[in-house]
């Protein structure tokens, strides 16, 4: 099944203790398999982050929930709101 996981959060990397922000790109590459699309999100081109969006690829929304918690973004109390939601893809016409 397929789930997203979308944070709100203004956790800007650059200002972050770079081994806490090369743990949490570890995490997500070796959760590549489940984690299959992630990035953060902005109110424009130059605009600081203020969240971020993953897709998510898991049995259950248990499952799910445990590897957004599982984030060391989220371990460490950076990312204290965030939701984990089953999405069921709409089947869009393919365009020519």
């Amino acid at each position: 099944m397929r789930f997203i996981a979308l944070f709100f959060d203004d956790v800007q990397p650059a200002q972050i203790d770079a081994d806490l922000t090369r743990e949490h790109f570890d995490y997500l590459a070796a959760c590549g398999d489940r984690i299959t699309d992630a990035g953060g999100l902005r109110d424009g081109p130059e605009a600081p982050f203020c969240g971020s969006l993953w897709i998510i690829e898991a049995e259950s929304l248990d499952e799910a929930q445990a590897l957004a918690d599982g984030d060391p973004y989220c371990k460490a109390g950076l990312r204290p709101d965030y939701r984990v939601l089953q999405w069921n893809r709409a089947p869009l016409p393919k365009t020519d």
